[in-house]
């Protein structure tokens, strides 16, 4: 019961957490003005977290998450090919991304403030990214339809190729022309991995 009871306060100074931060920015937000909104002190925060900039790399790592599970419903799609679901893993995590950073003016503010600690807490979740990607060129390579020898460097490549799509969004800022751009990229890269 006490888990529970934990795992739901926990979730309550999320749920605060990150309605404050992507609304008001991570400058403008207080530990204070958090833990009123979540409807617990201060000193209960700090149980759970060890600063406002750990609550919000944890909550870009919930997001994170939820795109990792977008990506894992794409690999386990039996009606996709491997090329569409190459494509589909590529520009999805940019995609939600963009409307991220649409609907939160101040998301890459709260990333900024967090950088130093991002990429550590991140690792994990881009690992994740990058092994979904190598099953789906494994598979690719099981049905003929690609030649990777090295599928988990291959992987680590296309994730680097697409980064020039992410916040603060260096190449094309439309979410249309950015689907566009990463598809013909995609399409590109599919061409040069396809068994000859």
């Amino acid at each position: 019961m006490a888990r529970v009871q934990q795992a739901d306060i926990r979730h309550k100074i999320l749920e605060a957490a990150s309605e404050r931060l992507w609304h008001y920015g991570f400058k403008k937000t207080t530990i204070d003005e958090i833990a009123a909104d979540a409807g617990v002190g201060k000193g209960t925060v700090y149980l759970y977290f060890d600063s406002k900039e750990d609550i919000a790399l944890t909550i870009v790592a919930q997001f994170k998450e939820n795109c990792l599970g977008k990506m894992q419903g794409v690999v386990q799609n039996t009606e996709m090919t491997p090329a569409e679901k190459l494509k589909e893993m590529l520009i999805l995590p940019m995609v939600d991304t963009h409307n991220i950073c649409i609907q939160s003016p101040h998301s890459q503010e709260m990333v900024a403030a967090v950088r130093p600690h991002i990429q550590a807490r991140m690792r994990p979740y881009i690992e994740q990214e990058r092994e979904l990607i190598a099953q789906v060129l494994e598979e690719g390579n099981r049905k003929d339809v690609f030649d990777v020898p090295d599928t988990i460097t291959a992987a680590r490549s296309l994730k680097y190729m697409v980064s020039g799509f992410w916040p603060p969004f260096p190449c094309v800022s439309d979410l249309e022309e950015k689907k566009h751009e990463l598809g013909l990229i995609v399409d590109l890269v599919v061409r040069g991995l396809r068994k000859r």
